[in-house]
């Protein structure tokens, strides 16, 4: 990685040097001066990727955390303790979710064409066996609830003229139910387990539809305001909304129980991804124009930023691991730049 990025790796014993996304609820603004508190913790290559990724997942139990390279078809494993990768898993045409359930022996791959998605072994990282998911899919939930997992297919990535949302058995692949929604391009799901909802973002219209999880039915949708392309979407349980992030530089903040919008907050671009924080009421946004959205969401309706920090250009998904205090972006090649993770501590 090139000092433009201000990338160090943290040298051992040196934990001052790790970087604070800071927990006290003060506006720091995306013009705070630059210092060593913002330069991430480590970087960690991935030799062989050439492209980007969608998105990540961590493996709790075994350290490990995955990275869907998309462009190039493979899932990369990186050993997060040691910082570095493990193996790259092949065969896959488009991979975009990785679905890692706890205390279950599996792990599920979903890759948009038919029939490429795979459950494989979570500890051997051996194929079990390949799941004829329908052409197209592309997000997930996972309800552990119900061991139901919830993918969206079909739509305009495909060439499709619909698009639609299925209920999965994850051992198995065994569609459970299936339903269309009014959109051709559906984007991230959040769940509301209280009362049995989905919302689904559907870019296309700039709405969120509001479904019910037992029976697939649309009960409404919500429009997202400033919110367009709306590319994903967190749901706060413990205040009843929902945050909806747009391509263009906007997040909106909604009633959860009326979709009314509350507030509207500026953004980074092109982001593909949040993380909601509910212990610490923090929500992260990483932008494709190489920065990281930190806000302060303890009193929703008045949102406040506290930093952006800087990250490689196209870095747009990341993952946050609650129990680390890290948050992990996914850095695509760019020139001469290689392939990598980003890793910031959060504390």
């Amino acid at each position: 990685m090139k000092e433009r990025f201000g990338l160090r790796p943290l040298m051992a014993g040196r934990l001052g040097a790790a970087l604070a996304l800071s927990a006290v609820p003060i506006t720091l603004g995306a013009n705070a001066p630059a210092s060593k508190a913002d330069e991430p913790a480590r970087t960690i290559s991935l030799p062989g990727v050439s492209g980007g990724f969608d998105h990540l997942a961590f493996d709790e139990r075994r350290g490990r955390l995955f990275a869907t390279a998309s462009d190039q078809g493979t899932v990369e494993v990186v050993d997060l303790g040691k910082g570095a990768k493990v193996l790259s898993l092949t065969g896959f045409v488009s991979p975009h979710n990785i679905v890692i359930r706890s205390g279950r022996p599996t792990i599920l791959i979903v890759d948009s064409e038919a029939s490429k998605s795979r459950l494989i072994d979570a500890a051997t990282l051996r194929t079990i066996r390949d799941l004829p998911l329908e052409l197209g899919a592309n997000c997930t939930l996972y309800d552990a609830r119900t061991n139901r997992l919830y993918v969206t297919t079909g739509g305009d990535r495909v060439k499709m003229a619909k698009s639609t949302i299925i209920a999965i058995d994850p051992d198995t692949g065994k569609v459970l139910q299936s339903a269309e929604l009014p959109s051709i391009h559906l984007q991230p799901i959040a769940l509301d387990p209280a009362n049995n909802r989905l919302f689904v973002d559907m870019a296309d219209t700039n709405m969120v539809a509001v479904v019910d999880a037992k029976t697939l039915r649309l009960r409404a949708q919500w429009p997202v305001g400033k919110a367009e392309r709306n590319s994903a979407i967190a749901f706060d349980a413990l205040h009843h909304r929902l945050f909806v992030i747009g391509r263009r530089g906007f997040m909106t903040v909604l009633n959860a129980d009326t979709g009314a919008i509350t507030q509207t907050v500026d953004v980074p671009t092109d982001s593909d991804d949040i993380a909601f924080d509910a212990a610490r009421h923090r929500v992260y946004v990483p932008g494709g124009d190489g920065l990281l959205g930190v806000y302060d969401v303890s009193r929703p309706d008045q949102t406040v930023e506290i930093k952006r920090l800087v990250t490689p250009k196209g870095a747009r998904t990341g993952l946050l691991i609650s129990s680390r205090r890290q948050y992990i972006v996914a850095a695509p090649t760019d020139g001469s730049n290689g392939a990598s993770l980003v890793v910031f501590n959060t504390l």
